[in-house]
Parts: C-alpha cells; structure tokens; sequence
C-alpha cells in the first residue's frame, strides 16, 4: 500500500501543473486593446482601433489592417489602388509565393492577405512574427506589382 502512494505521488508531480498553460503566454484570442498594445510594445507608432476587431497600422506610409476575428485568428491586409494586374499575374503569386495568397478585390485592386491560426494558442511573439513576416511579404508584393503593373501608378490605399 505504501509503495503504491508513493507511486502515485511521484506520478502525480510529473504531471504538468493546471499552470503550466497559462505560464507558457499561451492565449485562445487576444482582445482588440491587447493586439493594439503588443503591436505598439514591438514599436509600430501608428497604430489604432478602427472598430472591434478591425485594427489600422501605418508603416512609412503604407496602410496595413489587421482583423482580429472572433475564433482568435489573426488576419492581416494588405491592398494597392491605381495599378492593374491580371488574374495571370495574381496567380503567378499564389503559385511562387508562400505564406501569404493575393487577390484581385471587388474594385480589381491587388490584395495580400495572410492568416495566423489561433488553433494551438497564440503568443505575443506569434503576433509580432507572424506581422513582421506579412510586412516583408507586402514588400514583395509591392515590387511584384510593379513589375506586372500595366497602368502607371502605385499606391496604398487610405483606410477610412
């Protein structure tokens, strides 16, 4: 019988504590103030809440949106206005490129956007990373667009 509380006991503290979760950042979803707050903490000055879960950021000029949905995802935008590009073009993208899938929108502007999972839990790092990676990919994008464009002007969009 002894041996057998002992045993239980020696198991019973490996087992990870209730804790273990919690202490690790781990989070299901993220508020819009806290998204906002770690955005600002990684230094991104211009950074506001449009609306729940719509989240604006200005980087030298260029407009990024990032949506904090309701099941924890983060998803993050990205469009261009007053260049035109072919479906061919958008899906040369989708095929050479990772991590991102671009779009023609309603207007036929050329869109980015990205998905980060909340399956698993999210971390601040996940958050900072996963934007930090989407600015480089916009990058690209930028100069992807500008090689294919058959208009004349690139710009991003104001989000009002």
């Amino acid at each position: 019988m002894r041996i057998g509380v002992i045993v239980a006991l020696m198991v019973f503290m490996l087992l990870p504590s209730s804790g273990a979760f919690a202490d690790s950042g781990l989070v299901d979803k993220f508020t819009d103030a806290q998204l906002v707050e770690i955005l600002k903490d990684d230094g991104y000055r211009a950074v506001e809440l449009l609306e729940a879960g719509v989240v604006f950021v200005k980087i030298d000029g260029y407009s990024y949106v990032i949506i904090n949905n309701e099941n924890g995802d983060v998803q993050t935008y990205y469009a261009l206005t007053g260049v035109s590009l072919s479906y061919e073009d958008i899906n040369e993208w989708n095929r050479t490129k990772g991590l991102s899938r671009a779009y023609l929108d309603e207007e036929h502007d050329p869109t980015i956007e990205s998905d980060l999972l909340a399956d698993g839990g999210l971390t601040a790092k996940h958050v900072t990373e996963f934007f930090r990676v989407f600015i480089d990919s916009v990058g690209s994008f930028r100069e992807f667009v500008r090689v294919c464009d058959k208009a004349t002007t690139l710009s991003s969009p104001e989000i009002k």
